[in-house]
């Protein structure tokens, strides 16, 4: 991978190591005595002068005695200590603070050795003090001449490493330093760091390895002209999937080659080298992201627990199985009425935790018997429930449907919850639900009252809590997936308007913190994920193009296809009567929902009863009564796109 990058940007491969280091590997025994033997002889020497200062020649007789036997004693006594302590396996061109500890140990040791035998030899008329500062000196040395090899080895190879490309950096944070401690090896020393961009204003003027860090990420173009800069390099593995859209736009408006390191976030999860640099792709930007596993808080909620996830072979389901199952849960239970998907995912999380303790049940959580059969089976203790019908343009034709499974499906397994003890029930909402202009958006929001509802009457019982988030990227029939269908086969991408907005959040990023969430709650929150800023769908279409190594409109066409039925321009995440405030987490805010829906379990039920019956007159009756501000089309207007912003129901 290296090597292909090297002849693509047609810079030289550089010298795997300096001249310097190429002779200490050959003759590496005979370089470790020459040059601890050589500090050894040093520091007894400088200890006599410094004792004694220039009067020793006069004043003292015995010193020409005292100076021999301590060369005698001090060099060879030291050498064995120092192989005994294995210092002579220890890297030249790697050593580093954790290689002084043994050092000074074993400089030590040596002294010790050497104060015993002079002072045994002379009856104790030997002075002690040149036997002290021998000691300081020879530690001193030492550490010294093991960072000054590396100096001198870093400049030897710098002499022939041949042209290298000049880049810059964006982000000045940990990833940075690991990129460009990583520039200062071998390895990619194809690369010369000529500057820095961060948005922290306080990083402004500040320097990196002799880097200088310039704010904010916005003046990049200026930074990488006056630099004369080849190519840049994405560290920031931190970034929203929000922010990282931006900086990738801004990046590219520059016209430079945009790369990243594959690995950064093993890399910050271990602590090992960055080993690679290559082109950012559109995979970097779609592919889940590792989080952290360590989380206390996590593992508190889910460890010895038995835990449900409903909807578990779809994208959220799923994802919250893989960290739920790393996080030590004394019993996964996986449901969901999609039997290939099922069998996907067993075979998924088998290889991942062949030891954890797992079930898998088909089922559908509109079937209360059925449901009621997996409750008393497992005696979940956490409850997940990810189980929803999502697709806006399908569930305006399908309102029905929409209503038997996102509002009796959810009302089902919350009543279930209750009636055997569970300890936390969590329900997965939808930016879709705030002030909804579709059935989807409509029945989600019931959904939450529903929820809301249950954990106001249950008092000491299960605590109830609601996570609401945008769209997530890459998710099973999502406009990513779409997007990426349609570059594949060459265009068109179609837009449905090119004014359309989203929020974007990875999947791995979303469930993270609806762990996080879920642990926070005590019952009848509403908990809103952090999306960041909203991405522009065009915009998106766009950089996804280019990120495909193509040209927007000249190699793949936009088309704009006209909003779909029930579709926002633009999404909420809350409404001002909701009122979130911050949490401990920066990226969770909580609500609580002001107001209700009078005599809501009895709507509900007529709600049901008619869907149930197919009376589509009814639902659409009762919907806008337990929805009362619907913003969308009803009844057969409904299921036509809208020519504008939608403003308000329609009768």
């Amino acid at each position: 991978m290296v090597e292909r990058i090297r002849k693509t940007l047609g810079v030289l491969r550089p010298p795997t190591s300096g001249p310097l280091s190429l002779m200490v590997r050959r003759h590496r025994l005979l370089f470790f005595f020459a040059f601890f033997g050589a500090i050894a002889a040093l520091s007894v020497c400088l200890s006599f002068l410094i004792r004694f200062e220039w009067s020793w020649l006069r004043k003292v007789p015995k010193w020409p005695e005292w100076w021999q036997s301590m060369l005698l004693v001090a060099v060879p006594v030291r050498l064995v200590v120092f192989a005994a302590f294995g210092l002579h396996r220890v890297s030249w061109r790697f050593a580093g603070l954790r290689d002084v500890p043994p050092m000074i140990n074993a400089i030590l040791v040596g002294s010790a050795f050497d104060a015993a035998i002079l002072l045994w030899a002379y009856q104790g008329a030997f002075p002690r003090s040149v036997l002290i500062i021998d000691t300081v000196l020879c530690m001193a040395l030492a550490v010294v001449g093991r960072y000054a090899y590396r100096i001198l080895d870093h400049l030897s190879r710098g002499i022939d490493a041949g042209p290298r490309t000049r880049v810059v950096i964006v982000g000045a944070g940990r990833a940075c330093n690991l990129v460009l401690e990583a520039m200062n090896t071998a390895r990619l020393n194809a690369y010369r760091p000529v500057a820095i961009v961060d948005d922290d204003p306080l990083k402004q003027g500040i320097t990196i390895h002799g880097v200088g860090v310039a704010t904010p990420i916005d003046v990049i173009g200026e930074v990488a002209r006056r630099t004369r800069a080849e190519a840049i390099i994405l560290a920031m593995p931190a970034a929203t999937t929000a922010q990282l859209y931006r900086v990738v736009k801004l990046c590219r408006e520059t016209g430079l080659p945009l790369k990243t390191t594959p690995d950064i976030w093993q890399v910050l999860q271990s602590s090992e080298a960055v080993t690679r640099i290559q082109d950012f792709s559109l995979d970097d930007l779609l592919n889940r992201r590792v989080v952290r596993s360590d989380v206390p808080e996590i593992r508190r909620l889910l460890e010895g627990r038995i835990v449900l996830v409903t909807g578990a072979a779809g994208s959220i389901g799923s994802e919250l199985c893989r960290q739920i199952v790393d996080q030590g849960a004394l019993r996964l239970v996986c449901l969901d009425k999609d039997e290939n998907g099922l069998f996907r995912l067993e075979q998924e999380l088998r290889r991942r935790r062949p030891d954890a303790a797992l079930a898998f049940f088909l089922g559908d959580v509109k079937d209360e018997g059925r449901m009621d059969a997996l409750f008393s089976r497992w005696k979940p203790q956490i409850v997940f429930h990810a189980a929803a019908y999502k697709h806006v343009p399908i569930l305006q034709f399908h309102p029905v449907e929409a209503i038997r499974n996102n509002v009796g499906g959810t009302r089902t397994m919350a009543r279930l919850s209750q009636r055997y003890g569970v300890e936390r029930f969590v329900k997965i909402s939808t930016d879709k639900a705030v002030r909804p202009t579709s059935v989807m958006g409509a029945t989600k929001q019931i959904a939450e009252r529903v929820i809301q509802h249950l954990g106001a009457g249950d008092q000491g019982g299960t605590s109830f809590s609601t996570i609401r988030f945008g769209n997530v990227l890459g998710s099973a029939g999502s406009v990513v997936e779409l997007f990426l269908e349609q570059i594949r086969k060459g265009g068109p991408v179609t837009v449905t308007d090119p004014r359309i907005e989203r929020y974007f959040m990875t999947i791995a990023e979303a469930v993270h913190l609806v762990l996080y969430a879920a642990g926070m709650g005590t019952g009848d929150e509403i908990f809103i994920l952090d999306m960041g800023a909203p991405v522009r769908i065009d915009a998106l279409a766009r950089q996804m193009i280019q990120l495909s190594g193509l040209t927007p409109e000249i190699d793949v066409p936009i088309v704009y296809t006209g909003l779909r039925p029930g579709e926002k321009l633009y999404e909420e995440l809350w409404t001002p009567e909701e009122k979130p405030e911050p949490t401990s987490n920066p990226g969770i805010r909580v609500a609580r929902r002001t107001g209700g829906v009078p005599d809501l379990d009895a709507r509900v039920d007529a709600l049901l009863t008619s869907a149930a019956a197919g009376n589509m007159r009814e639902c659409w009756e009762q919907l806008l009564e337990l929805v009362p501000d619907f913003q969308g089309q009803t009844r057969e207007a409904a299921e036509m796109p809208p020519t504008a912003a939608p403003t308000g129901p329609t009768a």
